[in-house]
């Protein structure tokens, strides 16, 4: 199990989400700061609420795209990071 464990991931209220061609803009309405996330991010982001853990994010993204699983956790990780850093998600 990665570090950032197990647990019930929560998107905000205050960040509204749009897709826009390929891509998906986070707005977070208390900060207005707007977030674009790349074809992988917007498809975490879609996934987030269906997985109680980052394995489980890892498995998925693993199965949607043909890559390597030890990049993936990485990059999986770090974006799951920032994105708590930035008040776009919580973990609990």
């Amino acid at each position: 199990m990665n570090s950032i464990g197990s647990g019930v991931w929560f998107k905000p209220e205050q960040v509204e989400t749009a897709q826009l061609d390929g891509e998906w803009i986070l707005l977070n309405m208390d900060t207005h700061a707007v977030t674009k996330l790349n074809e992988i991010g917007g498809y975490i982001w879609s996934i987030i609420a269906e997985c109680s853990t980052i394995d489980e994010i890892i498995d998925k993204v693993l199965m949607q795209y043909d890559t390597d699983r030890t990049q993936v956790e990485q990059d999986v990780t770090i974006y799951l990071d920032d994105l708590m850093n930035i008040g776009l998600l919580t973990h609990g």
